[in-house]
């Protein structure tokens, strides 16, 4: 066994588990009866954040079992754990929001909620992409419409706030360097220049039917290393790269793990108040 040196970052589940959209190969349906009210929640979540900024902590990703932003007030509630938590000294460079951006693309619901996210410390929303056209985007969430990528960026740095695309890699998507290739340049074109990607599969890191071929994210990894500069790479694979002045980060979906490592990648909080070194909570229970 080996003793942790490093807990990179704290991914929080918000929210009562309701969605907007109608994935088919959503990955967080199974938690959804986890989605209701407990004590232990606040708690544990504070615990984390502080635990992962005492072991070298950058990032702070709030996510849910559905869609976060369907439920605004434990999205607050949440935030406002962490600036209790920043006040205290367990700050991080990072506080993501990780979602689906339907909402974004209404500006009073930005109006509404985004200064006050951003001062009690977001500083990204990372919008979920399948397709960079918004029809395209809007069969894969279920929707008949999609709001235009360009309003969504635009209403959100209208509030101060950073935009990342989380470009996902899935089959008869984006499953090949010639498609993520034609993706990327027309997401920068449409101002995301901040962009991460990873292949679709299970929670426990399996492929499934929507995974790419291993051929096409292979092809993909050779893109990034022939046409971008790498800055930095990931202890759990992938890495950050430099694309003509634009950021690409390719990183696995998930990271079992590894008790035999000196690091942990994330502590997930659970919305039933668990917190796991892995999405993976069999073997990865950190506290309850």
């Amino acid at each position: 066994m080996a003793c942790i040196e490093k807990i990179y970052s704290v991914s929080a589940l918000v929210g009562d588990g309701s969605c907007n959209a109608n994935c088919c190969f959503c990955a967080g349906k199974y938690l959804r009866p986890q989605a209701k009210e407990n004590r232990l929640y606040d708690k544990n979540l504070e615990a984390a954040i502080k635990l992962s900024a005492r072991y070298g902590g950058w990032s702070l990703s709030l996510t849910s079992s559905g869609e976060p932003t369907c439920d605004p007030d434990a999205l607050t509630r949440a935030l406002k754990i962490y600036n209790k938590c920043a006040q205290q000294g367990a700050y991080f460079p990072n506080v993501n929001l990780f979602t689906n951006g339907i909402l974004f693309g209404n500006e009073s619901f930005c109006d509404k909620y985004l200064d006050a996210w951003r001062e009690l410390g977001l500083n990204n929303v990372a919008v979920s992409i399948h397709a960079v056209d918004e029809k395209e985007q809007a069969a894969v969430y279920g929707l008949k419409s999609y709001p235009k990528l360009e309003k969504i960026v635009e209403n959100i740095e209208k509030h101060g706030l950073g935009v990342r695309g989380t470009l996902l890699l899935r089959r008869d998507g984006v499953d090949s360097y010639k498609k993520y290739e034609s993706a990327v340049k027309t997401l920068i074109s449409k101002g995301i220049d901040n962009i991460t990607s990873w292949p679709v599969g299970n929670p426990d890191a399996t492929r499934n039917k929507y995974t790419p071929s291993r051929i096409g994210l292979f092809s993909i990894r050779r893109w990034l290393h022939s046409n971008a500069k790498i800055c930095h790479g990931h202890v759990w694979g992938g890495g950050v790269f430099d694309y003509n002045g634009n950021l690409l980060r390719y990183t696995d979906y998930v990271t079992k793990h590894d008790p035999k490592k000196d690091f942990v990648r994330q502590l997930v909080v659970f919305q039933d108040g668990t917190v796991a070194y892995s999405w993976i909570r069999e073997g990865a229970l950190c506290m309850k």
